[in-house]
C-alpha cells in the first residue's frame, strides 16, 4: 500500500499535480502583471495615436497653405504675362 502511494506521489500522477500546481501559481502571480503591462501600453499606444493624428491635422493645414500659395503664385504670373503682353504689343 505504501509503495502504491510513493508510486503515485513519484509517478506521472505527481509530475501532473505539481505542473498544475506551478500554472496556477503562475497564473495567479503573472496575471496581475500581465494586466498592469497591457494598460501600460494601451496608454502608450493612445498616446502614439493622438500624436499621429495632430501630425496629420497639422500636414493638412501645411497642404493648405501650400495650395493657397500656389494659387496665388498663379494670379501674380498670371499679372505679369498681361503686363508682358501689354509691353510686347506697344513695342510691336
Amino acid at each position: 500500500m505504501e509503495a502504491e502511494i510513493i508510486g503515485l506521489i513519484t509517478g506521472p500522477l505527481g509530475a501532473l499535480s505539481l505542473s498544475v500546481g506551478m500554472l496556477v501559481y503562475l497564473a495567479k502571480v503573472m496575471m496581475p502583471m500581465l494586466k498592469d503591462y497591457l494598460d501600460k501600453q494601451s496608454s502608450h499606444l493612445g498616446a502614439l495615436v493622438t500624436a499621429l493624428n495632430k501630425t496629420v491635422s497639422e500636414h493638412a493645414k501645411d497642404r493648405e497653405a501650400f495650395a493657397t500659395g500656389l494659387l496665388q503664385l498663379s494670379v501674380r504670373v498670371e499679372k505679369v504675362e498681361e503686363t508682358l503682353s501689354g509691353i510686347a504689343k506697344k513695342i510691336l
